[in-house]
């Protein structure tokens, strides 16, 4: 072991906490150094990174020129308020400073609270996200004081709307999101409550204070009033309808960027957001019934598109478009309606003139179900009823008439039902040409039943009861009498005979074929160009 040498030097490392740097607020200056100061304890006061200083002379805070000696403002407390100068004071002025002359008061803050805080009145720091959140975080109550969010600049024309630095048409952005729709298909309207949001960006404009949380971005109603905000109109409505921004809209301001500038003018710490690079959006929630023109030929199982169409009316299309781009539609409401089912809804830009112009296209596709029950059910199965005949005892020709005739007037109310319950058309649908082949088909089997009954001969004998039996026979070549199964049994009583045995093997297989081939086409046609076989 050995002693360290007394004349060999040795050095450590040490770490010194620097001062607070404190900060004036509510001054003008051109050079931001004047805006700091520090903290001296003996004597105590702040001595500026500039020329200005603020001691305590002859019991009262002092703010002076500490080169010039010219003595700036004076500090003087209310009754009841702490004697010292930190925090939010009013200042009385000695000479001018800024816009405010000698002898008048300016409000001042005195502030150790670093980036990122904000300083109550009180002189105590809180987080800056914590200013204008909607709750109290100052002591004071201060950080939920002076919370306008859009700085007006003196020139501004609420009449006018915003111009791109690119001189270019400012674009529009619209979110539409549709909550409910109902369709009456007899009166072609679209009843439709939404959530129409309009999305635009003012570069005359500055914002404070800006969240990433946008609800707290809310602008209160008087600057609202002063803002300019597009106006689009409905097109495709009964009456006039056009967007309002009132007190049921929300208007608020979307935060896009962190960039932000200081603004050491103001008593409160504040940070400015440039109007180019964050949106101003406006949402309300609107009920409105639309004009749709359907085309029914595939009706019941027709695909159907309604248009909601808006239009912008503030300016020309030559300041103002719509972007298409950022603008989107969503349907939150259920898929499936009473009477259609929802496809695609999209938006897109509409063709007009002069002013420009955008749509929704809604997708109906009918459910068909109901037609299928109420309809074609019972008319296919009225119609075999009616083909059934045709295979009942030729001799019975009233049961066989009346059962057909029965069919045909309950076809033709069904098809009067109907034809009510939809729009009047110069042209035919699918349904009535559904129905109208089912009345025709009836009536050719009752042609048919007039035909066969034509060669058939009604004669009358005695039973062996006594009692009178009609007796049905058929017409031959020869001036002989027979039944009907004896001559188609031995088929060897002539033409008329076997006219009869024609017509009653023609008509049922006429009806059959006609049948089959009206289907085949009717339903391929249908599978083919309509919504039967649709898959959302």
């Amino acid at each position: 072991m050995g002693d360290t040498e007394c004349q060999k030097d040795s050095c450590s490392s040490c770490r010194v906490p620097a001062y607070e740097t404190w900060t004036i607020r509510g001054i003008c200056e051109e050079e931001e150094r004047m805006n700091y100061l520090d903290l001296e304890a003996s004597p105590l006061g702040l001595r500026g990174y500039g020329e200005y200083a603020i001691r305590r002379l002859e019991g009262i805070w002092t703010w002076y020129n500490s080169v010039s000696g010219n003595t700036i403002a004076k500090f003087v407390p209310e009754k009841g308020q702490p004697d010292y100068p930190f925090g939010r004071r009013i200042w009385n002025l000695t000479t001018d400073v800024c816009t405010a002359t000698a002898g008048s008061a300016l409000e001042i803050t005195l502030s150790p609270c670093g980036p990122g805080h904000f300083t109550c009145t009180d002189g105590k720091c809180i987080d800056f996200g914590s200013r204008c959140d909607l709750k109290f975080d100052c002591d004071d109550k201060t950080d939920e004081s002076f919370c306008d969010i859009v700085n007006f600049p003196p020139d501004y024309k609420l009449n006018l709307p915003p111009r791109p630095l690119s001189n270019s048409p400012l674009p529009i952005s619209i979110n539409v999101s549709i909550d409910t729709m109902d369709i009456n298909t007899e009166t072609m309207m679209l009843s439709s409550s939404y959530n129409l949001r309009m999305t635009w960006y003012d570069n005359r404009l500055s914002y404070n204070n800006l969240k990433q949380l946008t609800r707290l971005n809310t602008l209160s109603k008087t600057q609202v009033d002063e803002l300019w905000k597009p106006l689009i109109g409905f097109i495709n409505t009964d009456d006039i309808q056009q967007s309002a921004v009132d007190e049921d809209a929300i208007t608020t301001i979307i935060k896009h960027t962190k960039n932000f500038a200081h603004n050491l003018t103001n008593s409160y710490e504040v940070e400015i957001y440039g109007g180019s690079e964050n949106p101003i959006s406006t949402t309300r929630k609107y009920f409105t019934i639309f004009k749709c023109n359907f085309d029914l030929t595939l009706y019941p199982f027709d695909i159907q598109e309604c248009f909601i169409q808006f239009k912008i009316l503030s300016a020309s299309d030559e300041y103002l478009v719509f972007n298409i781009s950022e603008s989107y539609v969503e349907y939150l409401g259920s898929k499936y309606l009473v009477e259609y089912g929802i496809g695609r809804v999209a938006l897109e830009e509409d063709v007009t003139k002069q002013y420009a112009a955008a749509r929704v296209t809604v997708q109906l596709v009918r459910r068909y179900g109901y037609a299928m029950l109420n309809i074609y059910i019972p008319s296919m199965i009225l119609l075999i009823i009616s083909c059934l005949t045709l295979f009942f005892r030729p001799p019975i020709f009233e049961v066989r008439l009346m059962t057909a005739l029965t069919s045909l007037l309950v076809l033709a109310t069904l098809f009067t039902q109907v034809s009510a319950s939809l729009p009047k058309t110069s042209y035919f649908k699918m349904v009535d040409i559904w129905l109208l082949f089912c009345i025709f088909a009836i009536f050719l089997i009752i042609a048919f039943h007039a035909v066969i009954d034509n060669y058939i001969d009604y004669g009358s004998s005695i039973n062996s009861g006594g009692h009178y039996e009609t007796m049905v026979t058929a017409w031959t070549n020869k001036d002989e009498i027979k039944t009907v199964k004896e001559i188609l049994r031995t088929g060897t009583d002539g033409v008329m005979a076997n006219k009869l045995h024609i017509w009653i093997v023609a008509s049922k297989v006429v009806t059959f074929f006609l049948s089959a081939v009206f289907n085949f086409v009717y339903w391929g046609l249908l599978g083919v160009s309509s919504g039967l076989v649709y898959q959302y």
